[in-house]
């Protein structure tokens, strides 16, 4: 059984692939449509199938002006992680003033039409209504998603949430960072965090786990893992998870 579980939110909770994308979008070419559909279908294609390699929401923006210019050529190649970086570090804007610029985009989208928004995501079920009848512990989430958005979805889908609890990505720079102020409020020696990434949870393994196990790391495999993670994250030590292994785990 685990104990004091701390969730990612997009591609663990929600299913946000259709939003990012179409806001990944909006805030690369200055448009503001509101349809998948007023898009290329072989670019949201191309987008769709490399979403797995953003971390940092801000790298979505990159890879859609990736995206832009190439699906034309090739809409289903999967780009490799040093392919990737590429793309990521050759974008002449920074990494923060792209994460501002998705904010901002999503916040004018929002504004502009707040339930063609919300009718971009989708929660996963039947891990979300586990975690509307979900006491045992304080319910957290640590996400790069920005706050307002969060605790927006949260409400919408009937999940009852702390929004002192919801960790995003305007409230700290990077997971690591908030996972740190995770520590230092709850206190606790041990907990566990399940995300869709094994970069992610590489990441954290290095900051945490090096002296001391302190962080038990899971992968989800129903949200958008790239081809390699679960191999990856097995050889890595992290279980492999399917929604039931982590609704049995949390009961």
């Amino acid at each position: 059984m685990l104990k004091a579980v701390i969730f990612d939110f997009d591609g663990v909770l929600i299913n946000s692939l259709d939003e990012v994308a179409l806001t990944a979008y909006n805030a690369a070419t200055g448009s503001l449509f509101t349809s998948l559909a007023e898009i290329p279908g072989t670019l949201v294609a191309l987008f769709k199938r490399n979403r797995f390699h953003v971390q940092q929401i801000g790298d979505a923006v990159a890879l859609m002006n990736w995206c832009i210019e190439n699906h034309q050529f090739d809409s289903i190649r999967i780009l490799s992680m040093m392919e990737y970086r590429t793309v990521a570090t050759a974008d002449t804007a920074t990494l923060n003033s792209r994460t501002n610029l998705i904010y901002e985009t999503r916040k004018r989208f929002i504004d502009s039409n707040p339930n063609r928004w919300l009718a971009l995501h989708q929660v996963y079920q039947p891990l979300w209504n586990e975690l509307i009848r979900y006491k045992k512990h304080p319910l957290v989430i640590l996400t790069n998603k920005n706050h307002e958005a969060t605790s927006r979805l949260c409400r919408h889908f009937g999940l009852d949430i702390n929004t002192d609890d919801i960790y995003s990505g305007d409230r700290g720079v990077t997971k690591t960072a908030n996972m740190r102020q995770i520590q230092a409020r709850f206190g606790i020696e041990c907990f566990s965090f399940i995300d869709d990434s094994v970069k992610n949870l590489q990441d954290l393994d290095l900051e945490f786990n090096e002296e001391k196990k302190m962080l038990s790391l899971l992968l989800a495999t129903w949200g958008y893992a790239g081809p390699e993670d679960a191999r990856i994250a097995r050889e890595s030590g992290y279980p492999v998870l399917k929604q039931m292994d982590l609704i049995l785990q949390i009961k």
